[in-house]
C-alpha cells in the first residue's frame, strides 16, 4: 500500500488547500470566519481522510471513509461556489480552485 503523502489525490488536495488558503486572506472580513473558516476546515479533514481510507484496515472502514470524502467534496463545492457568487474569489481563481475539486 502506498504512503498517503505519495498518492495523486493526496497531492491534488494539499495542493488545492494551499491555493485556497492564499485566497482566503481576500475574502471580505463578514465571510472569512463564516465560510473562510468552513472550506479551510473541510478541506483539511478532507486531506485526514485520505489518510484514514488509505490505512483502513478492512474494506467496509475504508468505503465509509470514502463516502465521507465524497460528502465533503461536495460541501467543498457548495462553499466554493457561494464565495464565488459572493464576489470573495474571483470568477478565475474560482474555476481554477472548482477544477481542483
Amino acid at each position: 500500500m502506498a504512503q498517503y503523502n505519495h498518492l495523486n489525490i493526496y497531492k491534488a488536495s494539499f495542493d488545492f488547500l494551499v491555493c485556497l488558503s492564499r485566497q482566503l486572506k481576500h475574502f471580505q472580513r463578514e465571510f472569512r470566519y463564516t465560510i473562510g473558516e468552513k472550506l479551510s476546515n473541510n478541506s483539511i479533514e478532507f486531506i485526514a481522510l485520505i489518510y484514514k481510507a488509505n490505512s483502513a484496515k478492512s474494506s467496509v472502514l475504508r468505503k465509509e471513509y470514502l463516502e465521507n470524502m465524497l460528502d465533503k467534496l461536495q460541501y467543498i463545492n457548495i462553499l466554493l461556489r457561494l464565495s464565488s457568487e459572493l464576489k470573495n474569489i474571483s470568477q478565475e481563481k474560482y474555476i481554477l480552485l472548482a477544477k481542483n475539486t
